[in-house]
């Protein structure tokens, strides 16, 4: 039996301790799925968990564009507003027919790919702090598609893109919703942790002076994390729209703050260049799998609330711990 060496025992060491929120959210998604399981007939089919967890892909797919701004050091408010954006503009483009589902997806992408690029150049350029410059650029947005759709959006969902939508692969198990969002987040993951790009990315958002004295060119880094954050509410704005099958323009109200809770159950620190995508998975999981018991115990929805918010609270107060002792370790 071989023993570890003290240098190795302390690599592994570091290794678990900056993976310890990632462990806990893991965790705390699998004790609620069986729990959701325990609570209904029938629970633990794999069939009804992938279709729990492909409903609400969506906001899997948003919440990968928050944690990489996050990780950036930054913060994106826009995001409900962007994937409203990304409603009115799929909707208008298809209006209704398969011919324009292509053209449709890659104007919202486009239009949330520039709501991006305006919010890193504010932050960047102007200097503005992410929160006011976000929270700004996406009034605007959300003003500007009212004035445009009167609210009332225009167009229609193409039925192929709905059918996308309501989908299944794999013997009729695994929703194509699903697929996208764990698609999305497998591309950005590689990114992240496979490329020269990611490392960099990491480093200026731990610490962006000492990564501009090391040669990074940090505003590009955030402008770049911006520019994929608005891609992917945008994308997750069709993704949306194609589940309910008709544009709005308040569908997404709520999703920005539940992007940002999803990447603070996963262990993301506001700080920046800490957290991992993998945590932000197992947070969306956490939310979905809490609003689908409270829902199923009939829990009324002030009480819904309440609960979230403590969950949210409880985490980021381990997260934090846990942050504690790994610097001290």
């Amino acid at each position: 039996m071989s023993v570890l060496s003290p240098r190795r025992r302390r690599d592994v060491g570091g290794r678990l301790a900056r993976r310890r929120e990632l462990l806990v959210s893991v965790g705390l998604a699998l004790a609620l799925l069986v729990v959701l399981g325990l609570a209904t007939p029938g629970g633990f089919e794999p069939r009804r968990i992938l279709t729990i967890l492909g409903q609400n892909a969506q906001l899997g797919v948003a919440a990968v564009g928050q944690t990489v701004v996050l990780l950036s050091g930054g913060l994106d408010l826009s995001v409900g507003p962007v994937m409203n954006l990304a409603s009115v503009v799929s909707g208008t483009a298809m209006n209704g027919s398969n011919g324009g589902i292509a053209e449709g997806i890659a104007l919202a992408i486009a239009a949330g790919a520039l709501v991006g690029f305006v919010n890193g150049l504010l932050i960047t350029r102007a200097k503005l702090p992410p929160l006011l410059a976000t929270l700004a650029v996406g009034t605007v947005v959300q003003g500007g598609y009212y004035v445009y759709t009167q609210g009332q959006p225009k167009g229609g969902v193409a039925p192929g893109l709905k059918a996308a939508a309501d989908g299944h692969v794999l013997g009729s198990i695994v929703p194509w919703s699903l697929v996208l969002w764990v698609g999305v987040w497998a591309l950005v993951a590689f990114a992240l942790y496979r490329t020269t790009w990611g490392r960099r990315f990491y480093a200026a958002g731990a610490n962006q002076r000492a990564a501009r004295l090391a040669g990074v060119a940090v505003s590009r880094y955030v402008v770049g994390a911006y520019v994929l954050c608005g891609a992917c509410a945008a994308l997750a704005g069709v993704a949306l729209t194609a589940y309910t099958g008709s544009p709005s323009v308040t569908g997404a109200d709520a999703y920005t703050l539940q992007t940002i809770s999803a990447a603070v159950i996963g262990g993301v620190a506001f700080s920046g260049g800490v957290g991992r995508l993998g945590g932000t998975f197992a947070g969306v999981a956490v939310l979905v799998f809490l609003s689908t018991i409270l829902e199923t115990l009939n829990v009324a929805s002030a009480a819904q609330y309440i609960v979230q918010g403590v969950v949210l609270v409880a985490m980021m107060l381990v997260n934090r711990r846990l942050a504690g002792q790994g610097r001290r370790g």
